[in-house]
Parts: C-alpha cells; sequence; structure tokens
C-alpha cells in the first residue's frame, strides 16, 4: 500500500472550515462514490482503490491517503488533483 500524507498550514474561519469540509464530503460521495463518516473536523472515508482521513482543525490540514497496488501509478496525478484543490480552498486561489 502506498501512502500520502498532507499538512497544510491555514487561516480559514469556523465557516469557511466547514464549508470546506462539506464540499469534499460531497465531493468525496457524489464524484468519487466514497464511503464517507464524520466526526466533528474529520473525515474518514474509503472508496474503490483508496481509504483516506482528513482533519480540518483551527490552524491545520491534516490527512493522509493510502492507495492499494491498482491506484499506486497514479500517484503523481492524484497528488497534483490535491494540491489544485488545496491551493483553492485553503489559499483562496
Amino acid at each position: 500500500m502506498s501512502a500520502i500524507y498532507l499538512s497544510e498550514i491555514h487561516h480559514l474561519d469556523a465557516d469557511a472550515r466547514e464549508q470546506a469540509l462539506q464540499a469534499l464530503h460531497d465531493y468525496l460521495t457524489e464524484q468519487l462514490g466514497a464511503s464517507v463518516s464524520r466526526r466533528d473536523a474529520e473525515l474518514v472515508f474509503s472508496g474503490t482503490g483508496y481509504s483516506g482521513t482528513v482533519l480540518l482543525d483551527e490552524e491545520t490540514l491534516h490527512g493522509e491517503l493510502k492507495l492499494s497496488l491498482l491506484m499506486r501509478p497514479l500517484k503523481g496525478t492524484i497528488m497534483r488533483e490535491i494540491e489544485a484543490v488545496l491551493a483553492r480552498y485553503l489559499e483562496g486561489e
């Protein structure tokens, strides 16, 4: 199993954090067909070939994405997509 680890500082207020978590929840379920559960500011998800967690606390985003052997060749592409989404939601781009 291959893994991607994330740790990013952000300056989002409580409303913006809630919107970002809801947008990620919706994307994971609607676009990727993942099973997602939420506890406060943490999302736990799994889908075909991947599983992970995202914690969006008051100052930092922490994430871990585990990829199956079949998804491992897509790690670079997945990383670029994650970076684009983080820039959009955490940096206001």
